[in-house]
């Protein structure tokens, strides 16, 4: 076996995407790694079906999540128990992001304003952003335009005011309990290279959006990193289905070993829209979308193994319709 098919099997292990190292849970499924990503809601489910035999929706709404903007300062379905260390690490490099959107806007006098009201009417009943912001207008306060709009939300977020439901509903949080810096970083460099190794640095920051000091300062912390001989290497599934934005294709400096450098344009389009990947034997080799309930790939390179792609869309199915 070759260092590169071996860190491909050894990196399909640790994201859990192997029968020998499948999660029995949704939410050890989002620990495992660190959250999935969740602007898309079925995208996210999608991504924890991948991790977890048998799941459904019923249990992935029944299950510990809760939807924040974490890492890239992007919004994730991580699990509840993980939010006190990534809020601690990096909630504030987020709110200074989103706050000096609200300074270009110049509507930070008046959002500031909004934060007791968005409290008391959270408070009341779980709220969209849509009768949130409503609401708010009956409340005296301006409406937001577009831009504004789309960062309220995630700015509120990284107060720790409020938290957002699997079902995109917004409720009234606490503040999480403190969690010192550099004990979150540590926690974030030994959770990300179990979930994510082999790996480097460079990966580390490239998927956290941590400068490259604090992410040495992380995997420094989490200890030595084994060698490449000493990582599981079990044999691909020869057929899977990743949801879009999956952490497999978000996770390091590079989508390779996975996506070859000439196939890359086939996953990322432009956007920051990177679509749902067929892996064949941990290769991706096509994407997919759902039609009429099926999901129907788009073969770039070989397709993969007619059986197998027809489980895994056989289960996308019934997780779709559970």
């Amino acid at each position: 076996m070759d260092t590169v098919e071996r860190l491909r099997r050894a990196r399909l292990a640790a994201q859990r995407l192997t029968p020998e190292t499948a999660c029995t849970t949704a939410e050890e499924a989002a620990r495992a790694v660190i959250g999935v990503q969740a602007q898309d809601l079925r995208a996210a489910q999608l991504a924890l079906r991948s991790r977890v035999p048998g799941l459904t929706r019923g249990a992935v709404r029944a299950a510990p999540l809760l939807r924040t903007w974490t890492v890239r300062g992007t919004v994730h379905l991580i699990a509840a128990s993980d939010r006190p260390w990534l809020h601690a690490l990096l909630a504030e490099r987020n709110a200074r992001t989103f706050g000096a959107r609200f300074e270009r806007f110049g509507i930070v006098a008046e959002v500031n304003a909004m934060r007791r009201d968005v409290i008391e009417l959270c408070a009341e009943r779980p709220r969209d952003r849509a009768s949130l912001l409503r609401a708010l207008v009956e409340r005296g306060h301006p409406s937001l335009e577009q831009g504004p709009i789309n960062t309220f939300v995630p700015w509120l977020s990284t107060q720790g005011l409020i938290v957002t439901d699997i079902d995109g509903l917004l409720h009234t949080a606490d503040p999480p309990p403190p969690v010192d810096h550099d004990e979150a970083l540590a926690i974030m460099g030994a959770r990300y290279r179990v979930g994510y190794g082999p790996c480097d640095a460079t990966d580390l920051a490239k998927w956290s959006s941590l400068p490259i000091t604090q992410a040495r300062r992380a995997l420094d912390a989490a200890g030595a990193q084994p060698g490449l001989d000493a990582w599981p290497t079990h044999d691909p599934p020869p057929c899977l289905l990743l949801a879009a934005f999956d952490t497999l294709m978000l996770g390091h400096r590079t989508r390779e070993p996975f996506v070859a450098a000439g196939h890359d344009q086939h996953v990322l389009k432009g956007g920051g829209m990177v679509k749902p990947v067929a892996l064949n034997g941990g290769v991706a080799t096509g994407t997919w979308s759902v039609r009429k309930g099926r999901p129907e790939p788009a073969w770039f390179g070989r397709p993969a193994p007619t059986a197998a792609l027809d489980s895994e869309a056989t289960d996308i199915e019934r997780f779709l319709t559970s």
